[in-house]
């Protein structure tokens, strides 16, 4: 598998670096990434998205290297060739992008969904990928928590969080992109213009199929168990009507009511404990409680005469509601007794 990680960075200003403009100005960005995503936003974002898949900013965003992506797809000619020529690579791989991507699925995963996801990823089993097991075979994944960039692998500690996944089946394997919410407008990409959307990738991941995925949170892993917790009975999916605020901008980018779904869990309340569980054993430290942590589990499926993993739940160990007993005991010495 191949991760890059984004060079973006805007005009005028500097992305890292000293000093209390910079600092400002990443606390910002980094406030406006965090909020939450509502499903009208999701719409919107999903809308805009689409439509600069369908201009020449996209193209023109991966040719400047933005992402470090065409050196991974065409590691030969990528190197020595121009921009126009880059660009030409580039819409020869994808002739239709806009078509494509309102075709797309949208997905919406509620908060304790954000949680879930986030905690089941970091162990999700090391296998080889495999074309069936995602939700679609080209989709918009949209956190109404956005995850912290920290979780993710190859991600500076302080870049804000990410908002969104998007992820395509192709001939090759899967390539999936994290996405990360900033004010939409021009930005410098390695000396070149770009005009950016309100998401602006984070990440890119392309993973051959049959060939093993690194277990870990990243894009894929995120989305591998998004698509195996979605066909549990944990979870719930249906397809909320599309508010009236943005249904002219859904019907502008081609968003069918149902090829927008949500998803989230049955019993909302465990996301937080898997969360917080999850993030204790990745730093090693002992969760105090008493929450037995998920797993997942290797099922045979006859039908298709293969293993796949399947979540087992996690769940409170004794009373739950109540501090785990001190150690240590206090007695009291009485004198009033006689012989």
């Amino acid at each position: 598998m191949t991760a890059r990680r984004s060079n973006t960075k805007r005009p005028g200003t500097r992305a890292t670096g000293s000093g209390a403009g910079a600092s400002a100005l990443r606390s910002r960005l980094h406030a406006h990434a965090s909020r939450p995503l509502t499903q009208v936003d999701a719409i919107r974002l999903k809308a805009g998205l689409t439509g600069w898949f369908g201009s020449d900013q996209w193209p023109r965003y991966l040719a400047a290297d933005g992402i470090a992506y065409g050196e991974a797809a065409w590691p030969q000619q990528w190197p020595s060739a121009s921009l126009k020529e880059r660009m030409a690579l580039l819409t020869a791989d994808e002739p239709d992008p806009l078509t494509v991507w309102q075709n797309a699925d949208t997905v919406y995963a509620d908060a304790p969904m954000c949680d879930m996801v986030t905690a089941a990823a970091q162990t999700f089993p090391r296998q080889h990928v495999r074309r069936d097991e995602f939700l679609a075979p080209i989709g918009v994944l949209l956190f109404a928590k956005p995850v912290p960039s920290a979780a993710f692998e190859w991600s500076r500690p302080d870049q804000p969080p990410v908002s969104a996944i998007t992820w395509a089946s192709c001939d090759n394997g899967i390539n999936a992109f994290t996405w990360i919410r900033q004010p939409p407008g021009a930005y410098e990409i390695n000396g070149v213009t770009v005009q950016l959307t309100a998401l602006y990738p984070h990440l890119a991941y392309i993973v051959p199929w049959d060939a093993p995925a690194d277990a870990g949170t990243h894009g894929v892993s995120m989305l591998r168990a998004l698509s195996a917790l979605a066909r549990q009975p944990l979870t719930r999916e249906d397809s909320p009507k599309i508010h009236q605020s943005v249904r002219a901008v859904a019907r502008s980018a081609k968003i069918r009511q149902e090829s927008f779904r949500r998803i989230a869990l049955r019993r909302p309340e465990a996301a937080a404990h898997e969360l917080s569980a999850a993030r204790a054993a990745a730093e090693g430290r002992t969760l105090a409680g008493h929450w037995v942590r998920g797993h997942w589990r290797e099922h045979y499926y006859a039908s298709v005469d293969e293993h796949r993993p399947i979540w087992i739940e996690g769940f409170p160990r004794g009373d739950f509601t109540r501090p785990a007993p001190a150690r240590d005991r206090l007695l009291v010495a009485r004198g009033d007794r006689t012989a």
